[in-house]
């Protein structure tokens, strides 16, 4: 017997925008003024909301480690923390395992290319406070251990193979010891490293550490040509702002020296897992969106602009474990609702020591690629269907004036009926597969079953545009 589904695609009224920016908007003191105007701010951002897709690169003296100090499992790029290591020990282990290979950074670009990506963003510090670049203030960094500033070669790369260049930076350290996580207690933080500061009499000054991390930040925007994202990581309860990191003046600075520069809002107490924060009102003087992590929220963040930041496996840094892989079906449907929401996708790889992509993360990506290069049209410059009431499952955005109809993958697709009210005065087709056998009845639009085996990934997307 034939199944038949029922696509219930009804006009409805337009979703109330919740959380519409207002600019300009006054300083404070922990606040930096918007001067911006709307019409400045939606030029500056328009290039990064038409792209919908990036490549986030989490790589660092973890790498080397996998996920394991002496036997130890500790996780990924958390490992020194979860284990508790002091800044000493841990190195001492890491260091001669960080051997990135020349043309590393060429991969990255490739693939990222490859998937479809249009941006990408390298973790240029992260909490380990093992810079990637050759940082002036400090000899642990890529540039003292190997001789190879690797932001250098990552920035040439990304813009070699057409990619937008964003850096990741993050203003927690738990390397450099003027860094005072005390200031906020439950701030994430090496026990055996507070330990040997303490033991030694080593005194926090958190005041020269600030001037520290902006001294960082102010070579990362000025030896590396354009810097098109800042990608900020991250603020907790006191730690945050300008009592954390001198946020205002940091942030003037970065707009000076790179005035097109996007920035994320985790200068500021912001968890990327807390669903109650969704739908709040983004705060423009904190950064120019919002990042929820290793989720898409339910409903979007409508009026703001947001991004997923999301993991193929579990783990953001390399770990030798980590085997439970997201398929490239899932990654696309994720891609297809943050489009269909608003959003953007930020997929991570997380190299090996060698700077190498591990083979089935790279498979994924370029899965992802064989059904971008098919239905990209559909995901680039979109903006969400919020006319269109669409049933649990069915997903649709709006670009270059059509509107695009994700289908959800089926493992027994039967065929789709959906009204013919939704083509009146329009032609319906599949991407990429122009002799698709629709037909349209007095019932309705008929999408037959083969439409999901000849769609790439089983994931067929219908694109409806009106007739003028």
């Amino acid at each position: 017997m034939k199944m038949m589904h029922y696509l219930a695609l009804a006009a409805a009224a337009v979703l109330p925008v919740m959380g519409q920016q207002t600019l300009p908007a006054a300083g404070d003191a922990d606040h930096a003024a918007v001067t911006e105007t709307a019409a400045e701010r939606d030029a500056r951002m328009a290039w990064w909301r038409e792209a919908k897709f990036g490549m986030f690169i989490h790589y660092g003296l973890y790498s080397g480690l996998g996920g394991f100090f002496k036997g130890k499992f500790g996780g990924g790029e958390w490992i020194q923390r979860n284990l508790r290591l002091d800044t000493e020990t841990y190195a001492a282990e890491a260091e001669p395992l960080f051997r990135p290979a020349e043309g590393c950074t060429e991969e990255w670009a490739k693939l990222a290319e490859e998937a479809g990506c249009r941006y990408m963003v390298l973790t240029s510090k992260h909490h380990e406070g093992f810079a990637l670049f050759d940082a002036p203030n400090s000899d642990y960094s890529s540039m003292k251990l190997v001789g190879r500033d690797l932001v250098r070669e990552f920035a040439e790369s990304a813009r070699k193979h057409g990619m937008r260049v964003g850096l990741y930076h993050s203003v927690i350290d738990w390397h450099q010891k003027d860094y005072d996580n005390t200031i906020c207690p439950d701030l994430c933080y090496p026990e055996d490293q507070a330990k040997m500061l303490k033991e030694r009499g080593i005194p926090r000054n958190h005041a020269a550490y600030r001037q520290y991390l902006h001294e960082q930040v102010r070579t990362l925007l000025t030896k590396y040509g354009k810097i098109d994202i800042l990608w900020w990581d991250y603020s907790q309860g006191a730690a945050a702002g300008e009592r954390g990191w001198k946020a205002p003046a940091l942030m003037t600075m970065c707009r000076e020296l790179q005035p097109g520069v996007i920035m994320n809002n985790r200068l500021y107490s912001f968890s990327g897992f807390d669903k109650s924060r969704d739908g709040v009102q983004l705060d423009l003087r904190c950064g120019d969106y919002t990042t929820p992590e290793k989720r898409i929220p339910e409903k979007g963040y409508p009026g703001i602009d947001w991004e997923a930041c999301m993991t193929v496996g579990d783990k953001w840094g390399y770990c030798k474990v980590d085997w439970k892989l997201k398929s490239p079906a899932v990654i696309i449907r994720q891609l297809q609702e943050c489009a269909a929401k608003g959003g953007n996708l930020l997929l991570n790889i997380g190299p090996k020591a060698d700077g190498s992509v591990p083979p089935r993360v790279a498979d994924i990506f370029r899965s992802v690629g064989a059904w971008m290069r098919v239905n990209g049209e559909a995901i680039y410059n979109s903006v969400p269907a919020y006319d269109i009431r669409l049933p649990e499952g069915i997903l649709a955005a709006r670009s270059g004036g059509a509107l695009y109809v994700f289908l959800p993958q089926q493992k027994a697709p039967g065929e789709l009926l959906f009204p013919a009210d939704l083509v009146k005065n329009a032609t319906i087709s599949v991407l990429g597969q122009p002799d698709a056998a629709l037909s349209v009845d007095d019932k309705g639009v008929h999408v037959p079953a083969p439409v999901w085996s000849a769609a790439t990934e089983g994931l067929p997307v219908l694109k409806i545009t009106p007739c003028h």
